[in-house]
């Protein structure tokens, strides 16, 4: 005989809480909540400091890699579409924190390049990442964020290796 439903055909509240102990219970959804809410609060107050995180993330990529990257290979490194990409790149040009090179060999080939005021930008902002780094960390002891930090760390790598499939 199937399950009664409510007169408004929904499910009864036993099943929400069943369905509810369920998914409380995968550390993958803890994780993914754990994401979120991180990325909710950088966008808030890197935004209360006029930072744009994804421009901050092209930036800390370009630096990470000696100062300079194609195109491709940011929108790579970002996990972004190239167009999205070029819209970046558009608006930290106007900032005067990069360059676009197309002084190679190859005129098809565009490297991006940190000047020294984007250098300087990651400079500045790094202080502000440290500070926003502690602010959600220092509820941990330092061996646990350490522990947190590797763990965060090896699951990147692993997040990188299933996109690069993708």
């Amino acid at each position: 005989m199937p399950e009664k439903k409510n007169k408004d055909n929904f499910p009864a509240p036993e099943e929400f809480k069943k369905v509810s102990e369920q998914i409380g219970q995968l550390n993958f959804w803890r994780c993914i909540c754990f994401a979120d809410t991180l990325n909710r609060y950088l966008e808030i107050t890197m935004k209360k400091d006029d930072i744009s995180p994804l421009h901050h993330i092209a930036m800390y990529r370009l630096v990470r890699a000696g100062g300079s990257l194609t195109p491709t290979q940011l929108s790579e490194a970002m996990f972004r579409s190239k167009h999205s990409v070029t819209k970046i790149m558009d608006n930290l040009e106007k900032e005067g924190f990069i360059v676009r090179d197309f002084s190679s060999k190859d005129r098809r080939v565009t490297v991006i390049r940190v000047t020294e005021a984007g250098l300087e930008y990651v400079r500045k902002n790094q202080h502000k990442a440290e500070i926003r780094a502690q602010q959600v960390m220092n509820c941990l002891a330092e061996a646990d964020q350490e522990t947190l930090t590797g763990f965060t760390g090896q699951l990147n790598n692993r997040m990188t290796e299933l996109l690069d499939k993708m």
